[in-house]
């Protein structure tokens, strides 16, 4: 859990300097992966973790094939500044304290049940998120007319 842990904080640092959106889809993948094996570790149950990570990879695959056919084909660089190693250590020894990790999880617990997700209070803020999706979705499905097509043209035709 710890090194899940570590590996989300230097991804999220990476993601502040890279400037390139194909690579920064990919870090969020990666970062939808962790999150989702920590979701499933943390609950004891793991159908909700890969619901969370069916959906946000789905998303993100979207948003990455959109970005690689409008991103140029530029070399992948990284610049290292100063202050992203010192960032990165900093987040590192704070991890190691396992005391305040494990003592906020252990005091949370009962709010991280998965059957609470469901109940009463919690059921109106669920389908309203449902009923936002679908009217999104639905919007964006007929902003991208069918006659206007893809930003991108293909010129072999």
């Amino acid at each position: 859990m710890n090194i899940m842990i570590m590996m989300i904080i230097m991804l999220s640092s990476m993601f502040m300097w890279i400037n390139n959106p194909l690579m920064m889809a990919m870090i969020i993948i990666m970062q939808t992966i962790l999150l989702s094996m920590m979701i499933g570790m943390t609950l004891k149950s793991f159908w909700f973790s890969y619901i969370i990570m069916i959906i946000m990879l789905s998303g993100m695959l979207v948003l990455f094939m959109y970005m690689a056919s409008i991103a140029s084909n530029k070399k992948i660089q990284m610049k290292l500044s100063l202050s992203m190693p010192m960032f990165i250590i900093m987040m590192i020894i704070t991890v190691m304290k396992k005391e305040v990790i494990y003592t906020t999880m252990k005091d949370n617990q009962l709010l991280m049940m998965l059957n609470k997700l469901f109940n009463q209070p919690y059921m109106m803020i669920t389908i309203m998120m449902i009923v936002y999706l679908l009217v999104t979705m639905i919007v964006v499905s007929k902003i991208v007319n069918i006659n206007k097509g893809p930003l991108r043209t293909n010129k072999y035709e």
